[in-house]
This record gives C-alpha cells, structure tokens and sequence, in this order.
C-alpha cells in the first residue's frame, strides 16, 4: 500500500509541476486560461494516470525530434 500512495504523491507533485508550468505560460501572458480550482480536482482524480502519459508523449515527441535532426544531418552530408 506504500507504493501506492509514494506513485500517487509523485504523480501528483509531477502533474501539479505542468499545471503550474502552464498556468504561467498561458494565463499569465494575458490568454484566456483553465480555472485553477477546477484543474486541481482533476488533478487530485487523475494524477495517477496523467503522469506516465504525459511523460511517455514527451519521450515520443523527443524521440521523433531527435530522428528529424538525424535525417536533415544526413542531408547534409
């Protein structure tokens, strides 16, 4: 049961992270943005899924960056 809640305050501690993240990018800059209270039940709900996907589209979109830049540099030579 440990494990459990250790995944789920990571998880949530790593989420709360990018809403922050987000929040000052989006919000903050003058944009019409989410509503706090709102997003941080979401939060509290689905943290423990939202991690390891958000985690896994970023390792996809690096990954597919890093092949475009592969391929233009072999372009090049």
């Amino acid at each position: 049961m440990n494990i459990f809640w250790t995944y789920y305050i990571i998880s949530f501690i790593y989420c709360a992270i990018m809403s922050i993240r987000k929040w000052n990018r989006d919000v903050m800059a003058g944009g019409l943005g989410i509503s706090p209270g709102l997003e941080s039940i979401a939060l509290l709900l689905m943290c423990w899924a939202l991690a390891p996907v958000d985690l896994f589209l970023t390792w996809v979109r690096l990954y597919k960056e890093a092949e475009e830049v592969r391929r233009n540099n072999n372009k090049i030579l």
